[in-house]
């Protein structure tokens, strides 16, 4: 029997840098990202608080789908062995996420503007989660975060592919496709109009169950989206620029492709809705967005989650 010790080796070390990233997200959200709250007690307090945790666990998806891209997905196989560079790529990249996360808070502080939530008070990111301890803003803060990083982890910091600015490219490109899912599912997956959309849902009525459907949609289509870029292989062909000067946004092919998807998986969604509905009378639109029904939320964002798989396996 062989042991293969290569793959052993690299875990301990992959293991290790995972450890000090933590340990770093972890001193980064409470010097700059928690904003005077106490995150220690937060979470290991008289009353921890499982909006905030829910919040830790997305900045620790991100970290584990930021160590996997560089493991797994790197152009070249030896740059898991430069040490240095990939301690440098990891630093430059939870910078980054640190920087957009407060972009995004900085972006609701003025979408909000004065606006309250249920309980009265004026509604912020770190207010919602600290002390509304609502578990619908962490969700949505997950949500977040999985666009963010799913674009950084695109972007070639040292070119080892050579692909110049195309990985720019398909980092922006990536947080085009994240916003725009999250404005189709408001618009289509919560309620057929704008009345009730993700942020109303996720900061005002403190509905964990919508932005548990989000994350089935963006954890869906995300991965697809990287397997279109890395093979250059679309569901709807089109002409396709080829080599290094390929990206997301000269690739009609591949927005079209994502579109048929995103569509085809709301008609299975909404002939389910009718189905269930004539069967059992229930609208399981009005469970997700009135009823506020966190378990349908979490079987929705599941149910989205595994169609788009489908296309996922039949397109490797």
């Amino acid at each position: 029997m062989d042991v293969n010790w290569n793959i052993l080796i690299f875990f301990s070390i992959y293991a290790g840098f995972g450890i000090v990233v933590l340990i770093l997200w972890w001193l980064i959200y409470d010097a700059i990202l928690s904003q005077g709250y106490n995150l220690k007690e937060a979470m290991f307090g008289s009353n921890p608080n499982p909006a905030v945790a829910v919040d830790l666990l997305g900045g620790i998806l991100a970290m584990g789908i930021m160590l996997y891209s560089i493991v797994a997905l790197a152009e070249r196989s030896s740059f898991r062995l430069n040490f240095q560079a990939v301690a440098v790529n990891i630093l430059v990249l939870l910078v980054l996420l640190a920087v957009l996360r407060l972009f995004v808070a900085a972006f609701l502080r003025v979408w909000f503007r004065d606006s309250r939530d249920a309980q009265g008070d004026i509604i912020t990111f770190n207010n919602e989660l600290f002390k509304q301890r609502n578990i619908a803003t962490g969700i949505f803060s997950t949500v977040t975060y999985i666009i963010l990083v799913s674009g950084l982890v695109e972007w070639d910091l040292f070119d080892q592919g050579d692909k110049g600015l195309a990985t720019v490219w398909n980092m922006v490109g990536v947080w085009v496709l994240g916003f725009a899912l999250v404005m189709i599912h408001s618009f289509f997956y919560l309620e057929y109009g704008t009345k009730n959309h993700i942020l109303h849902e996720a900061f005002h009525d403190n509905n964990p169950a919508a932005p548990f459907s989000l994350l089935g949609l963006v954890a869906g289509i995300l991965p697809l989206n990287h397997q279109f870029i890395s093979s250059n292989i679309f569901l709807i062909s089109s002409e396709r620029i080829p080599g290094a000067d390929s990206h997301m946004f000269n690739q009609p092919g591949l927005w079209l492709s994502l579109g048929v998807v995103v569509l085809f998986v709301l008609v299975a969604r909404g002939i389910l809705q009718i189905v269930v509905l004539g069967a059992l009378r229930i609208n399981l639109r009005r469970e997700l967005v009135v009823h506020d029904n966190l378990a349908w939320g979490l079987l929705d964002g599941g149910l989205i989650f595994a169609l788009v798989l489908i296309f996922n396996g039949l397109m490797t």
